[in-house]
């Protein structure tokens, strides 16, 4: 595995695409080498970085997602840093529909991909820098559908409602740690993304949402994920209480 030469790193999931491979693109510019864990091959602008190493997995493999964050352990423990970001930024938005319609296996492969691998990660991420005297970060990519419920969108409302109180627990578990990880949720907001595309292709009879997110297209109510990777960092520069919701463009007008 290539080894980073940056003083700096982070670990991002979900980068092949959206506010992954955004986040990716802009800590690269900001002097980050950037380990991607995505299913899917990187675009060509990260593939050609050469601070960024794609780490192909399936994150609803559990077994393959530890392997791979060892191999990234290994590559830093080799050449270690002064500040290391984990960005859980990859989720899955299927199954949608009412929750009689939904298969079991897809249920269990959505807690898995957008629940089970953010908690994987973030224990190992805590083991690995837990006796390193390094700046730490946690980012774990959450929703407004954490807090408020939604028909039709059980399974991705009650996941993010999830990684809210998992973040939270991790900061109560690092309030007395002599280095402690700083933990936080983002919610990013509306950005247009290819989980946007598919919630507004949706049959609006089973989905009713779906006049919501046609809307807020139309009326440019969306984000660019460019935008929003830069709010996220902007974000992280300033001083939060361990455990919160980060917000992007909170106090925007």
């Amino acid at each position: 595995m290539t080894q980073t030469r940056s003083a700096k790193a982070a670990i991002v999931t979900g980068t092949s695409r959206g506010l992954g491979e955004a986040i990716a693109n802009l800590l690269i510019q900001q002097g980050y080498h950037v380990y991607g864990i995505a299913r899917s091959a990187p675009g060509e602008c990260l593939d050609k970085e050469a601070e960024f190493t794609n780490v192909s997995c399936d994150l609803a493999d559990t077994a393959a997602l530890e392997g791979a964050f060892d191999s990234i352990a290994q590559s830093l423990r080799a050449q270690p840093v002064e500040e290391l970001l984990l960005i859980n930024n990859a989720a899955m938005l299927d199954p949608l529909g009412p929750l009689p319609d939904l298969e079991s296996a897809e249920m269990a492969k959505h807690l898995q991909t957008s629940l089970l691998a953010p908690m994987v990660l973030c224990s190992r991420f805590i083991k690995l820098v837990q006796n390193l005297h390094i700046r730490a970060s946690i980012v774990n990519v959450t929703s407004g559908l954490g807090e408020h419920s939604a028909p039709s969108m059980s399974m991705y409302c009650s996941g993010k409602a999830a990684i809210n109180m998992f973040t939270r627990c991790i900061a109560d578990e690092q309030w007395d740690a002599a280095n402690p990880v700083r933990a936080y949720a983002f919610d990013p907001g509306m950005v247009e993304t290819a989980m946007q595309v598919t919630a507004r292709g949706q049959d609006r009879t089973q989905f009713p949402l779906q006049r919501f997110f046609q809307e807020s297209h139309e009326t440019g109510k969306l984000r660019l994920a460019s935008d929003v990777a830069a709010e996220l960092l902007r974000l992280l520069e300033l001083p939060h209480q361990n455990g919160s919701v980060l917000r992007a463009f909170e106090h925007s007008s």
